[in-house]
């Protein structure tokens, strides 16, 4: 699979964060409890995550949702809910999975 996008590192050298991006074949699929988070609109992802968890637009991206409990971010360029054709902001293109503490500021030796 080529999802794989980046991993975020500590100052201790811990791994914090991993983020798979778009697959770019679609016999690659990425699923969180049965939701094809690549595969699926943006807008039916963060629903079928609603009934799941608590899920908010990012303050600093509203085309983004943060879902805080299970520290999940989901992010697209842009909103483009409208025009399935554009794909880049229709569906999400990264999925981030982070440790506990990620949101919480800048890690501490």
């Amino acid at each position: 699979m080529s999802a794989y996008k980046d991993l975020a590192l500590s100052a201790l050298n811990l791994l914090e964060a991993v983020e798979l991006g778009r697959p770019s074949q679609q016999s690659d699929v990425v699923l969180f409890r049965g939701i094809d988070v690549f595969g699926l609109p943006a807008r039916d992802v963060a629903s079928r995550i609603a009934e799941v968890t608590t899920i908010v637009a990012a303050e600093d991206d509203p085309a983004s949702f943060i879902a805080p409990d299970l520290l999940l971010s989901f992010w697209r360029p842009f909103q483009g809910d409208d025009d399935p054709e554009d794909e880049q902001g229709y569906f999400f293109n990264s999925v981030l999975l982070a440790c506990p503490g990620y949101y919480d500021g800048p890690s501490r030796p």
